[in-house]
């Protein structure tokens, strides 16, 4: 797979983990491994009477987010994504959060750009009287199945509404949903050697936040060791990635 290509997938990936595990993060109130909060907002809004709108968000956040996740319906859940990515950045404006802006407004840009990367499917949206309806997204291209990333969703469901039940269930059935959909990504007979190892410590990665999070008061060791060095090894892996296909295409000139 072309790296352009992968760095898209890469992104999907990560936007798509990002929003499925706040949302399950907000719904089991902070007991799910997520990267960004607040955890609590469904008990924080019910006092002024919009609990119902808390638990909108976050379920919003797990089915948009696994849209992403699933490659076939990943430029539906894109799309959907960017009016959540704006306003998420602008209630952190508003109130004036120290640095969450910044870091909201990466996401945001992220998400653009993994539309920007489907513009031959979506230009007929600004230039309808010069594009042809013939351009399927490439997400369909790579990953056309449609049942493992089916089931993915449907899990994700189920993990709605277990988390309100048992926490320990929640991960469970989450993880396995992470699972099918990185299976549904590997099968694809384009992606590299090197790529299906960054795909593999990316997976690592999400499954130590998960779990970590869970159990960290149990562990007789610092959780953020295992979280740290999942998220290194996928840093390095993908250096190691570009490095040795730059060395590559040198090579071959």
């Amino acid at each position: 797979m072309a790296l352009k290509d992968f760095n898209g997938l890469l992104i999907r990936l990560f936007l798509g983990y990002l929003f499925t595990s706040s949302g399950l993060c907000k719904l089991t109130e902070g007991h799910f491994g997520q990267l960004i909060g607040p955890p609590l907002l469904i008990q924080e809004l019910t006092p002024h009477g919009l609990r119902t709108f808390g638990f909108f968000i976050a379920i919003s956040q797990v089915m948009v987010g696994a849209l992403v996740l699933s490659q076939r319906y990943s430029l539906l859940g894109l799309i959907m994504l960017v009016p959540m990515n704006l306003g998420i950045l602008m209630v952190t404006i508003s109130q004036n959060w120290q640095g969450t802006p910044y870091v909201d407004a990466v996401f945001t840009l992220l998400n653009l750009g993994a539309l920007l990367y489907e513009w031959q499917s979506l230009k007929f949206l600004v230039l309808p009287e010069q594009t042809l309806l013939s351009f399927p997204p490439k997400t369909n291209v790579y990953f056309p199945a449609w049942r493992v990333p089916l089931v993915g969703i449907v899990l994700f469901v189920l993990a709605c509404i277990l988390s309100r039940f048992n926490v320990v269930m929640t991960s469970v059935v989450a993880a396995i949903a992470y699972g099918l959909m990185y299976i549904n990504v590997l099968v694809n007979r384009e992606i590299r050697a090197l790529q299906r190892w960054v795909l593999a410590m990316s997976l690592i990665a999400i499954l130590s936040f998960t779990w970590v999070g869970l159990f960290h008061k149990s562990l007789p060791f610092n959780p953020m060791i295992i979280i740290g060095m999942a998220v290194l090894g996928t840093i390095v892996s993908y250096l190691i990635m570009v490095i040795s296909g730059g060395i590559k295409k040198v090579k071959t000139r």
